[in-house]
């Protein structure tokens, strides 16, 4: 068991908060990790849990974990339904935060104080005469929770006095992630089958429900990497068009634009690959690989800065998702992307020898069915180098000499599902 705290280092007392929480880990016999962010930046609700979120998967990937408990309770849930509301959510969205998430990595969130107020923790809390601490910025109305909370919902309340506010919207969530988990595999169904980069065409999304379409279109414009070049509004005007077969143009960013025919909506522009079937493919700086089953993989030459380095040297770098390869020795030889194979071995990174990547992928829990359709990253001859989960090749580490690496990011399939859960 391994307790975290993220200080956001906002308020005075906020590393009297960590001294706090560390006791009390002490106290119950657990690890205790803690960070404290550094100051400047942004400051708005999304960087901060974004700066948390990306502690938390980092300490649980340099402890081997894959479950972590969050404190939400009954009384977060309208909060939340609010500010969503106005940014005008959908169903993924609006039935936040679940009591239960699995991500594509295996991470899982669980919640299970969600059905308790705040009121029955704090009289559980005093009946055992345990003591906490209150974040003291919640009593301020610099964040647009903190607003909603002290003045929007106490006005709810008071509005209909005959309902209980809370036990209500927390039924509405209930409902609302039914309909989203049912959406979401439709959607999941109806483009799993669909080569990463090829367009969507129309006769595929007809007769689909609306819900449907607007998902695929959110599901396509990810894997493209197109889905934050347009907001809601130039959103709803291309999903518009798509649905009446209208045809259009319109930017998806910097060298890249959307084309909708009679027939299908294509991305224009960029250097994109399409694996219609498993390689062997070679893989270069600036390119993004889509895979058979509906994930991709980045690859961009980056520079070997201290920022990097500490990074690398603190185990910060989720192996799931990202890994870092020094340049090939030799001039103009370059890399590869294929499935795995029986017999694979390499020699991953501080290891002392080489490895099955069998035997790894066993350790590291990935199950069977996955693993082929995990890309491996190989050198010319053909050799691995590095896959999703597991740590890059010991012979291509980025050391203090690189001035560049290569940086690979993979996304499974199913974060092209979920990614898009919080937009409209």
């Amino acid at each position: 068991m391994l307790v975290l705290h993220y200080d956001h280092a906002l308020r005075p007392d906020s590393a009297t908060d960590a001294q706090f929480v560390q006791q009390l880990a002490k106290g119950l016999g657990l690890r205790f990790v803690t960070e404290r962010r550094t100051p400047g930046g942004a400051v708005s609700e999304a960087a901060l849990r974004a700066d948390r979120m990306r502690f938390f998967r980092t300490q649980l990937a340099a402890h081997s974990a894959r479950i972590v408990f969050f404190g939400h309770q009954r009384d977060d849930i309208a909060e939340t339904m609010l500010m969503r509301l106005a940014r005008g959510s959908g169903a993924s969205g609006l039935c936040a935060p679940r009591p239960a998430r699995e991500f594509p990595d295996g991470l899982t969130h669980l919640r299970p104080l969600l059905d308790l107020e705040h009121a029955e923790l704090c009289q559980v809390l005093q009946a055992a005469g345990a003591v906490w601490r209150e974040d003291s910025s919640n009593a301020k109305g610099d964040y647009l929770r903190n607003r909603l909370r002290h003045d929007v919902l106490p006005a709810w309340r008071a509005a209909d006095g005959s309902r209980d506010l809370n036990a209500g919207v927390a039924r509405a969530r209930a409902a609302l992630e039914e309909d989203a988990e049912a959406l979401e595999n439709l959607t999941a169904e109806l483009m799993r089958d669909l080569p990463q980069g090829a367009p969507l065409t129309l006769s595929r999304i007809s007769g689909q429900p609306r819900a449907v379409v607007r998902r695929a279109l959110h599901w396509w414009l990810h894997v493209n990497e197109a889905g934050r070049s347009l907001n809601a509004q130039a959103f709803d005007t291309v999903f518009a068009a798509l649905i009446s077969a209208q045809p259009g143009r319109w930017s998806a960013g910097p060298g890249r634009w959307l084309a909708l025919d009679k027939s299908a909506l294509r991305m224009m522009g960029g250097e994109t690959v399409v694996a219609a079937a498993w390689g062997p493919f070679p893989l270069r700086a600036g390119r993004t690989v889509h895979l058979p089953d509906g994930a991709w993989l980045k690859a961009r030459r980056v520079i070997v800065d201290r920022k990097l380095l500490n990074a690398l040297c603190d185990g910060k770098i989720n192996p799931a998702a990202r890994a870092y390869l020094a340049p090939p020795k030799r001039a103009g030889a370059g890399f590869l992307v294929r499935p795995w194979q029986p017999g694979d071995r390499y020699r991953p990174l501080g290891a002392p020898g080489r490895r099955k990547l069998q035997d790894l992928f066993t350790d590291k829990k990935i199950p069977a069915k996955e693993r082929h359709r995990l890309p491996v990253v190989c050198n010319e001859a053909n050799e691995p180098l590095w896959a999703p989960g597991l740590a890059p090749a010991h012979d291509h580490r980025v050391t203090a000499a690189a001035r560049a690496a290569l940086e690979l990011t993979y996304s499974p399939f199913r974060d092209t599902i979920n990614n898009f859960s919080d937009h409209p």
